[in-house]
Parts: C-alpha cells; structure tokens; sequence
C-alpha cells in the first residue's frame, strides 16, 4: 500500500451498524447485541457446599440475580480479501479482483482499496501480506488522506481496525488484518479466504454458527450457546472481580539467561550463564492446544471468603479445590530452578516475576494449583486468606467444541497444508482470545487529534505521536447488559493458572506402575543448567527432553491434546541472550522440525502422518 500524503481528523463515535440484510452473500459475521436490561449488583452469598453441584448445576444465593449470556444474531458481512501491497485479491466467491489506481501510481494507496471495495458492495476489507510500519514519530497507514470517506474513528492498537463512511452512499467499511485471524506468514488472499471457508466449516461441524469479526468475539459466541441450558452462572461480586481483575496475571513468560532479558529485581536469578556456556543445542516444546485442556470444572460464584486458618487447611486437606489464596511465601534455601508463584512488580507495566534466589519472600495472590505446586516441592506457603468458588462445568462443552473443531481441521489431509495451518491457528486463537475476553472490561478506544492541548489530562501518558497527528488512548468502561453478562474474570484468571502450572508440571504418557500417579514433566523436570525460557505453554532448552519425543519414540507424546511434544530442534547455535533471538531461534527450530532429535535418540524419521500427529 503505497503512503498518502496526509491524514483527515478523527470524528465522533461510531454509529450503531445498519441492520441486517438478507440478501447478503454467506461470508464472514457482523453482530448485533440484544442486551438484557441492566441489573443491580449481587448481595453476598453463603457458603457453598463442601462438594460442588452435580451435573455442572450451580446453586443460587437468595436474590441473585440471572447472568446467562444471549448469543448475538449475525448477519453475513460482504468481504474482499486483499494484498496490502499490490491491492490484487479476490471475493468471497473466489473471484478476481484488480484495484482501480488513481493518478499514475503502480501501488495503491489506502482510498484506492476503500473505493475498490465499495464497488464491490464489500463492507470489510481483510489484508494479507506485508502491512505498512506504523511506527510512532510517522504518519500511521490508517491516518491517511481518503477523499470521499469519513473516519467515525480507528482502532490503532494491535491488531489495528481501520473504520470509514462513504460521504455519499453513508456506507460502512471496515479495514482488518488477515493475521488477526491467521498468523501464518506469507499467506496469499485466497489462501487466506480458503482458510476462513475452512474455519467456518469446522466450527459449523461443532456448532451451527458463523465467525464473528474477531477470534474473541467468535468465542464468547460459541460459549454463549455452548452454556447447558440447566446452567445459570451466578456472577461474583463486584468486590471479587475486581479483586481478581486487580490480582490475576496471564500466562508465564520469562527469560532466564544472563543479559539485557534478565530480571533485576534481586530476587530472581538467570539459570544459564550466556558467558560461561555461549553456544549450545535449541530445543523447542510447547503443549498441544493447552488452554482446552485446563476448562474441566471451573469454580464460579457463589464465592466464600476464607480467613487465614480457612485458607490453611483447605490447601492442605483438599488441595484440588477451586480456590484462590492470598499467600507469604518463602523461597527455600536448597532451592536452584526456576520460580513458582507469581509476583507483580511494583510498576505495573513491568508485568509478572517468578522470585527464585533462596531465601526470598515476598506476599502474592495465587491460585489452588500454584500453591500446591510450591507446596508440594517443599516452599515454605503461608495463606493470610482466601476465595473459595463453587465448582462448575462453565467451560466444559466449550471447549471440548473446540477440540473437535480443531480434530476436523487436523484429520483434514486433502487440504493445503498452509490453508490447515492458518485455520488450526484460527481455532487455537478462538481457545486463547476467547478465554481472554472473559477477564476483558471492554477494549480500549484510540482518538486522533492534531494538537497536543486536544489531549485530556488523563490520557497524556498514552500519546503517540503519527506524524502531524496525536494518537491517545481512553480506557473502557465497565461492562453493562450483554457484556456484563460475558464478563467472567474467574474463568480467565484460573485457566491461566492452571497454565502457568501445567507448563511446571505436565501428565504425560510415560510408562508407570498400575495404580502408582501418572508420571508429569516439564519445565521442573528439566535440568535448571539447560532452562533457557518459559513463554505461555512452551519451554526452551539447550537439549531435547526425553519425555518430549513422541511415545513411539521412548517419550511421553502420546498425540492427546494438553501433551507436551518437542516441536523443533536446532543442534548447535548462539544461545539467545533476549526475547527477540529466542523468537527467531523458534522460527528455525520449527521449520527444521524434529527429524534430527529423533535420529540422534535412535528413532526413524518423522514422515507425513506423524507430523501431523505432532501439529
């Protein structure tokens, strides 16, 4: 896409979009919300019986007020599927299409994709390939000049969406990124369309139901018609969320080499000396599809605050209960691999550590199977208090949907493998995005100015600057009516503890004795000398574990979804020393695959069939 020479200011909020049409061709979603009216919020509740519900059924506190969330009703919404560099594409039907170019341009700019797209009735445009920088300091792509079209305003974050009117028609366009939905590098627009018909299949065959306009909100929709009808999920108190919202990190990531990546918090220690040990093997293990593995029986409201004699004895009576601890922890002084618990920094965009230097304390909020693991590897747990949630099966249907959408997709063998790559990766970001809405307030707004006194007060440390143009972002406001009702913040918060604790401790399928705990692996099991990351389900090390080989091979890779398997391996490389060349290292090792980790275990060669048992 070639730059404009300006931008146009921002406009006032969007309006509400226009109803549905049923002539309309059978292609991508729009939707439309029918929110209950709004409701007070809940009085307290009582203690919740010391065995959850059966069948998934919650009990109600008196008054409690009714949460089921309504699916939207949707509408197909015309799509052109177009390279961002050439403007060369196609429809949803397949056919060509060639953007008309003013002037004497060879590329187009953002009005010519714009006007192409209104020919064609079209009311989103997806890109594919190489997007435009928008680095801050230069006009942003979307902050351009478009004659004939109005910007009611953009959303510039990550991924972006560009929105615009039509002057004349009062048409609506939305400009969109095929990599929000498929994180497939070098995907064409047909490829890119072939695999939204393909995700739109396998989804179909799980639930009868369109995608929605991003990943999160195609989950919350699948979740809101996968709830039994039995299950009215009781929301928590406002206190509680907050609590949680305030308290609740998302997935594990930490670099423990020595260098610019490592945390200098003093109460962290890097695990691999780059000084002492410079090159070395890469190897790359992830979890299958983690998140759906870790739905089964959330706990949900009602909710009983435990006091700090309460909170002790359930962690140490009934250590598998759907609880949350407020806890003093203190490292042991044996202790030489990585952290357990979590612990914010005091500035709150530093994010999350992991204290491991013997002797370190430090107080935390954590969930049931993060305080058993510290306590079961002999930390030193303290609980001051507690939350105890009611068990439930608020996840259960939807994400077993998930994992047989996803089978559908990875069974699919007459397909292009990169059309099944891009829709396994659009399912996987419908497990992950949709469990990230539950715990979402509501997306933040961006607005364009071209003064910096436009900018309020409040929003001064958000500014970025696009050239001529101020871009700041507002916070969201507290959800309300259908949002409220998709607002769960404890399902999020403990699918992911129970992340960050399966990529510690992991069941795999290695041999044991009849009746004896079935063996576990990860990052625990792992030599702290070759631990080189953890980032979300996947681990980095500088020699392939055993326990990560398929279990044909000797290892405990049994192809269940929730296993964690090597996915790539590199045999003698610089060592990673920041994010950035443990990324790129991960591209390699992926590409390269694990072909040589299997010869050097003495094993055959991966062929078609069990690489796909591996994806």
């Amino acid at each position: 896409m070639a730059p404009s020479p300006k931008g146009s200011p921002a406009c006032p909020p969007a309006p509400p979009p226009p109803p549905p049409r049923a002539s309309l061709p059978r292609r991508g979603v729009a939707a439309v919300r029918r929110d209950p009216p709004p409701s007070r919020p809940p009085p307290r509740t009582p203690d919740p019986p010391p065995h959850g519900p059966p069948h998934g059924l919650l009990p109600r506190s008196p008054g409690a007020r009714t949460m089921r969330p309504t699916p939207w009703t949707v509408r197909p919404v015309p799509t052109v599927w177009l390279d961002a560099t050439t403007g060369q594409g196609v429809t949803d039907s397949g056919a060509r299409v060639t953007p008309r170019l003013t002037g004497r341009r060879k590329r187009p700019t953002l009005v010519d994709l714009l006007d192409t797209a209104h020919n064609l009735s079209a009311e989103r445009i997806m890109l594919t390939g190489k997007l435009p920088t928008a680095e801050p300091g230069r006009p942003h792509w979307l902050i351009a000049e478009t004659p004939s079209w109005t910007s009611p305003g953009h959303w510039l974050g990550s991924p972006p969406t560009g929105r615009f009117t039509h002057d004349v028609t009062g048409r609506h366009l939305e400009v969109r990124t095929a990599a929000e939905w498929f994180p497939v590098e070098g995907l064409t627009p047909d490829q890119a369309r072939q695999a939204w018909v393909t995700t739109t299949e396998a989804v179909k065959g799980v639930e009868d139901m369109e995608l929605l306009k991003s990943p999160a909100a195609t989950g919350a929709q699948l979740w809101a018609r996968s709830l039994p009808r039995t299950l009215d999920p009781e929301p928590l108190p406002d206190d509680v969320a907050e609590l949680l919202h305030r308290t609740s990190g998302q997935h594990r990531i930490e670099h423990l080499t020595t260098g610019p990546a490592a945390c200098g918090c003093g109460a962290c220690r890097p695990l691999v000396d780059l000084g002492a040990t410079p090159r070395g093997g890469f190897a790359y293990v992830d979890g299958r599809f983690m998140y759906a593995s870790l739905c089964r029986e959330l706990g949900s409201g009602p909710v009983t605050r435990l006091t700090a004699a309460q909170g002790q004895e359930l962690l140490e009576t009934d250590p598998y209960a759907r609880a949350r601890y407020r806890v003093r922890f203190t490292v042991p002084e044996w202790w030489d691999h990585v952290g357990v618990l979590p612990v914010a920094h005091e500035t709150v965009d530093a994010g999350w550590h992991y204290p491991n230097v013997p002797g370190a304390s430090a107080e935390t909020w954590a969930d049931g199977v993060e305080a058993k693991i510290a306590h079961d590897n002999g930390w030193d747990v303290q609980v001051l208090e507690g939350l105890r949630f009611t068990r439930g099966r608020l996840l259960d249907t939807w994400a077993d949907r998930l994992k047989r959408a996803r089978e559908r997709l990875a069974g699919h063998a007459e397909l292009d493998p990169v059309v099944r790559s891009a829709a396994v990766a659009a399912v996987r970001g419908i497990l992950i995005q949709g469990i990230g809405a539950f715990a979402s307030r509501g997306r933040e707004t961006t607005r364009v100015v071209w003064s910096a006194r436009e900018v309020p007060p409040e929003a001064a440390s958000t500014v970025v600057r696009h050239g001529e143009a101020f871009v700041y972002r507002l916070p969201s406001r507290q959800p309300g009516g259908q949002a409220a009702a998709l607002y769960r913040p404890e399902l999020a918060a403990q699918v992911w503890a129970r992340g960050r604790a399966r990529v510690l401790e992991c069941p795999a399928a290695l041999p044991h004795r009849p009746g004896a705990p079935r063996p576990v692996v990860g990052a625990l099991q792992v030599d702290p000398a070759q631990l080189l990351a953890v980032n979300g389900d996947a681990i980095y090390t500088t020699a392939v574990p055993a326990w990560s080989l398929p279990t044909a091979h000797g290892g405990g890779d049994d192809g269940a979804v929730g296993r964690m398997r090597l996915q790539g391996w590199l045999g003698s490389v610089k060592l990673p020393a920041t994010a950035a060349e443990r990324n790129a290292l991960r591209g390699k090792a992926e590409a390269a695959g694990i072909a040589e980790a299997l010869a050097a275990a003495g094993a055959p060669q991966a062929g078609p069939e069990q690489e796909r048992a591996r994806a």
